[in-house]
């Protein structure tokens, strides 16, 4: 059998192994299964495929350089709880090793040895393979696909867990192709352990801690790219521009996601569902907003606001302040009567600026299957 053979028979089965593990039901059956499966693969990994040396003097160097990075990523995460809170995570030890800590750390270590000869054999399919089957891995860490039981879960599985995974594995490529696999296993042992061994837990909000992992691959890539990449790059091949292009869109694709759904930022964006704004804003729109920080709210507005726990795009119709609370009083322009009620500052979310016509439809789409 051939190395190729080899190659794309085990990546293709490893890549099955995680996918199948993914929509397993439970996620700690789902890693627990992933683990035991995958380890005859890095076995078969790492004894028919011929292994290859590193060639580059820093290995050592970027070891205890992903070290420093995990255990200050910790510390600056851990700093944050002074400003954000702390609450118990519910998870010990000893409760939790044979469950998650062991799975987990086996789930890393397997997925690194098998990602470290793989992409030294110089294999562009082999190597294209691995890294959907590592950015999977990544994924199964932190949720399986049958924990996705509503839209909002469904948002936050891409948001919140893939597109983190995708550009994390971007780092861990490019460090596994030039200093093995070790740094890789010790960083992500760090960063992805110490919610089972660690009892509390920085309040952070999800969507900022998902923003924060989305780009801090990015920024590390590009720090050891600077400081120990010393060979220069004159030119691009016309194809690898395009593949900048292309890795260039993507990535600001996935981070202008991840700041318009988490709402944490100046601006975020909703799609209209309902008929009750046409005209103005018809269904399938996306509505963008500004986030609402005390500004000046006159009639004629259009506003995001939450009642009853649903966020609704109406109109302000009138406005009036009674003992010192500004009462806003909302209709949709299509509507016969006016919403019930009032709101006031604390229901508003954001003030509605532009929309981008019919791109919500899929949104609609995908949040019809979860009503069936």
């Amino acid at each position: 059998m051939t190395d190729r053979k080899v190659l794309y028979r085990i990546t293709i089965s490893s890549l099955a192994v995680l996918l199948l593990a993914l929509i397993l039901p439970g996620e700690v059956s789902g890693r627990i299964l992933a683990a035991i499966l995958l380890l005859p693969l890095a076995i078969l990994t790492y004894v028919f495929v011929k292994k290859r040396s590193i060639l580059s003097i820093n290995k050592n160097q970027i070891l205890m350089l992903m070290l420093v990075i995990g255990l200050l990523y910790l510390m600056l995460y851990y700093l944050s709880g002074l400003h954000f809170g702390f609450y118990r995570s519910g998870y010990r030890f000893g409760q939790h090793f044979w469950s998650f800590i062991l799975p987990i750390a086996a789930i890393i270590v397997e997925t690194e040895i098998i990602r470290w000869i793989v992409r030294a054999q110089n294999n562009k399919t082999a190597d294209i393979l691995t890294y959907f089957l590592c950015v999977v891995a990544e994924a199964l860490i932190c949720s399986t696909l049958l924990a996705i039981t509503s839209y909002g879960r469904f948002m936050d599985f891409f948001a919140m867990t893939l597109f983190p995974a995708v550009t994390a594995n971007l780092l861990y490529h490019y460090l596994s192709k030039r200093y093995g696999m070790y740094p890789n296993i010790v960083f992500r042992l760090i960063i992805s352990l110490y919610t089972y061994i660690i009892p509390y837990k920085p309040a952070m909000p999800d969507s900022m801690f998902a923003f924060i992992n989305l780009l801090l691959p990015l920024v590390i890539l590009f720090f050891i790219d600077a400081l120990y990449e010393k060979k220069k790059r004159y030119a691009l091949e016309k194809n690898g521009k395009f593949g900048v292009i292309i890795t260039a869109l993507a990535l600001a694709i996935m981070i202008s996601v991840v700041m318009l759904i988490s709402n944490q930022f100046r601006y975020g964006v909703l799609v209209v569902a309902t008929d009750s704004m046409t005209g103005e804003l018809n269904k399938g729109d996306a509505a963008l907003f500004e986030r609402y920080d005390d500004q000046i709210i006159a009639e004629g507005q259009v506003i995001v606001f939450e009642k009853n726990k649903s966020m609704i795009i109406h109109r302000v119709i009138k406005i009036e302040k009674i003992n010192g609370v500004m009462r806003y009083y909302t209709k949709g322009d299509a509507n016969d009567s006016r919403d019930s009620g009032f709101i006031t500052n604390g229901d508003i979310v954001g003030l509605v600026d532009y929309k981008i016509p019919y791109i919500g439809y899929p949104t609609i789409w995908i949040r019809s299957l979860f009503k069936h």
